[in-house]
């Protein structure tokens, strides 16, 4: 089970030791609203459908539901549309913690080294020293979930909406909510039913959240030290 990341802990330990708390503790805030907010939208996504698709086995009445013949159709295409807003939600709300936390990165560690406006993960990653924090990162800027992240939310807010579809699969037996795969700066990104969408973003999320936990372990520990961030 993936630990939580102790914000608190960060927060109580800045405002006992920073002068000039109040940026930081509206960060640190602003990353643990954003959280919530991504729980929010999870949630709400992977349960729009639940009394749809229970068993998410294929049979011929969920035709019918899709179709727009069945009493349920009105109601099921509410309940698609809350999945997709949703979905898309999620995924921006990591997409925009992965910058909040690299603001974050760079306060507490990297303020005198690089500019507020020249901040994103990337930079951050490369400029931290060789740490458990770094290797979170390493691991999270490869992983399939960041870049399929990162390649939705700018195709969906730069270009056009990737398109979902209602999908009976009799072969699979399976049915549910599946997004189109898209191209990217030249990569192809395959398609996916919603809810392995929502386990990969999840999964995407609980690394910043242990990355969290390993900056908290940096920061405490070099300023309990007296040694420079």
């Amino acid at each position: 089970m993936n630990e939580p990341w102790n914000i608190e802990q960060l927060r109580d330990f800045i405002q006992a030791s920073n002068q000039e708390e109040q940026n930081l503790l509206d960060l640190i805030n602003s990353v643990d609203e954003s959280i919530s907010i991504f729980r929010y939208h999870f949630f709400t996504a992977r349960d729009a459908l639940k009394d749809f698709f229970a068993n998410q086995e294929a049979s011929p009445e969920y035709v019918k539901i899709i179709i727009g013949v069945s009493e349920k159709s009105e109601s099921y295409h509410s309940a698609k549309l809350a999945n997709k807003a949703n979905t898309i939600a999620a995924i921006y709300t990591v997409r925009s913690l992965y910058d909040l936390f690299a603001q974050l990165v760079r306060s507490l560690l990297l303020k005198n080294s690089l500019k507020i406006e020249h901040c994103n993960i990337h930079q951050v990653k490369d400029m931290l020293v060789d740490s458990d924090l770094k290797n979170c990162l390493n691991i999270l800027l490869s992983s399939q979930g960041f870049l399929y992240v990162n390649a939705f939310a700018n195709t969906s807010k730069h270009r056009c909406l990737i398109k979902s579809n209602s999908l009976i699969d009799f072969q699979d037996n399976k049915i549910g909510v599946k997004f189109h795969s898209f191209e990217y700066r030249k990569k192809e990104f395959p398609s996916f039913w919603s809810e392995d969408i929502l386990k990969l973003i999840l999964e995407t999320k609980n690394v910043i959240v242990k990355a969290g936990n390993e900056l908290n372990k940096l920061y405490i520990s070099n300023n309990q030290h007296g040694s420079k961030p």
